[in-house]
């Protein structure tokens, strides 16, 4: 499992969004888990300003945690492995018009967004890119 410290969480909610995607991607690749919050055994999401439905994800267990307060303090941080996240939750979202939020902010004001369809074709080729320099 995949385990940042304070400093790396720190740094990298820093950095601007094409850096945090690139980054998300990459830790989910490599690390094989995709953790999401789930309330009263459904998974959250949210809507932006522009009323989109939003799942927002992250690549690991300490940012999903820093998100467990006000709106969202009674649920859990959950991991997801990588193979269903691309093989049920992606292209589900893709059929019900819903986006992914990358590396959301406890606050929900700061995240990437990225369409379900553009994120796994990514992932896909980060697991390649993977698989071979290994």
């Amino acid at each position: 499992m995949f385990t940042p410290d304070p400093k790396e969480i720190d740094t990298v909610l820093r950095l601007n969004l094409q850096q945090k995607y690139r980054y998300f991607v990459s830790k989910v690749a490599d690390w094989e888990e995709v953790w999401v919050i789930f309330c009263q055994e459904e998974l959250v999401t949210m809507r932006d300003n522009n009323r989109r439905l939003l799942l927002p994800v992250w690549p690991a267990q300490a940012y999903a945690q820093r998100n467990l307060n006000a709106q969202w303090a009674k649920c859990t941080a959950t991991k997801l492995t990588l193979t269903h996240f691309m093989t049920e939750i992606l292209p589900d979202m893709d059929g019900a018009n819903m986006t992914v939020a990358m590396m959301v902010d406890s606050q929900c004001q700061t995240y990437v967004i990225a369409e379900a369809k553009s994120l796994l074709q990514d992932l896909i080729e980060a697991c390649k890119h993977r698989s071979s320099s290994i």
